[in-house]
């Protein structure tokens, strides 16, 4: 009974999380498949000022957080980038968008969500300003990221004329329409990344998250608010 007393539960869904492989990072929620990152993004929605009357904007359309926004929040909209499909298009019922050119009109959301996405991202300051753009008034984008504790980001890759070019080896991260080791990672944030936030507009800040009772280590969400 100690045990179960002690078992870690998703914020997100209520149930156990379990290590289904090595390490604090592999430890998943039973029912949803919650990560860590999914459930710090969690903690740090559970104290923001948001209407769940609000609009939001979540950069993928599947897990455990699109699961979480639609229990929590009266509309949400999700996309993906397809390949092959102009921003805007749809595939199986999604839509294609391009976080670097947004098809949405100014001022369309409350909030906008993403776990690990802008490390893929060629041009992030223009991302950046197209979530601002995109944003209501006091509205906030809260994500993860590799993020290091160095002050400055490893900047690996540019795209220059169409043509990547490598600045370091290169580095794969794995997504669910690619598979593992298929999308190049253009980058490992430092802890500028919140100059280039405020650079685009925004307030910003990093909340950490430690939570053993939601089986959350190190949890490093960045949050940044649109001031105007």
């Amino acid at each position: 009974m100690q045990g179960c007393r002690d078992l870690a539960t998703c914020n997100l869904c209520g149930f156990p999380v379990v290590r289904l492989h090595g390490g604090d990072a592999g430890q998943r929620c039973l029912r949803c498949f919650s990560t860590f990152r999914h459930r710090a993004v969690g903690a740090v929605l559970a104290r923001l000022e948001i209407s769940p009357r609000g609009h939001v904007y979540e950069l993928s359309s599947r897990g455990a957080l699109c699961r979480y926004l639609r229990r929590t929040f009266a509309r949400v909209t999700v996309s993906e980038l397809f390949d092959g499909v102009p921003p805007g298009g749809f595939r199986g019922g999604v839509q294609c968008q391009d976080v670097q050119r947004l098809t949405y009109g100014d001022a369309t959301f409350d909030l906008v969500t993403s776990t690990e996405v802008f490390e893929h991202v060629p041009d992030d300051g223009r991302a950046f300003a197209e979530l601002h753009r995109v944003l209501r008034r006091r509205g906030f984008v809260v994500f993860t990221v590799p993020l290091m504790d160095a002050p400055a980001t490893l900047e690996r890759a540019r795209l220059t004329d169409g043509r990547v070019v490598h600045l370091c080896e290169p580095e794969y991260h794995g997504d669910r329409l690619r598979g593992r080791g298929r999308v190049l990672a253009f980058r490992t944030y430092g802890l500028d990344i919140l100059e280039r936030l405020r650079g685009a507009g925004f307030e910003a800040r990093v909340e950490r998250i430690d939570d053993p009772a939601h089986a959350i280590v190190d949890g490093k969400v960045v949050v940044g608010r649109k001031t105007a």
